[in-house]
């Protein structure tokens, strides 16, 4: 077995997925980079730097945070899960989408948790939120997916602001 580190790792999937604009960080501060909150009243918001102070102990290369990506490479990634899915790739993607679908804990009636999503509409949709406000939405039985990239932590913390967009987005690809 080879181990290399998840910053590698996920170099070369996203490579190989054809993800060009996905990093781990910390990224440069470019116009393509959005900055997110202001911790501290007068000091520099946080800027291509992850957005978790566990990631950013781990050098901002984690399993849960430290990712950059832009919606188009997300839309690549979502398109390949639910087309490796559909094509019963039974060794890579496909594989690992459908083993992460299985139910491991409920949240609450209607909602279960998977490995890396939320399962939803009795397992027909998974989802993901990321912390400053990113989505993805899955469903793998219509081949369906929503991205939602924001900046909810700009303003400070209105991730609660945001909610009624991810409901919508849940309700919009729940519909059958």
């Amino acid at each position: 077995m080879h181990h290399r580190p998840l910053d590698q790792l996920g170099k070369a999937l996203w490579k190989t997925l054809g993800m060009h604009a996905t990093v781990y960080g910390p990224v440069a501060r470019t116009p393509q980079v959005a900055p997110t909150e202001q911790r501290i009243p007068g000091a520099p918001r946080i800027w291509g730097a992850a957005h978790d102070d566990n990631a950013a102990l781990l050098g901002g290369v984690a399993g849960h945070a430290g990712v950059f990506s832009t919606p188009g490479d997300l839309a690549v990634y979502a398109h390949r899960l639910l087309a490796a899915h559909g094509d019963g790739d039974e060794r890579g993607l496909g594989a690992w989408l459908h083993a992460s679908l299985v139910p491991q804990a409920p949240i609450e009636p209607g909602l279960d948790r998977g490995l890396s999503w939320i399962l939803a509409a009795s397992g027909r949709v998974a989802y993901h939120h990321g912390f400053t406000g990113t989505s993805l939405y899955l469903a793998p039985e219509t081949g369906r997916y929503i991205v939602i990239c924001t900046n909810a932590v700009y303003g400070g913390n209105a991730r609660t602001k945001i909610a009624p967009l991810r409901a919508l987005a849940l309700k919009t690809i729940s519909a059958t």
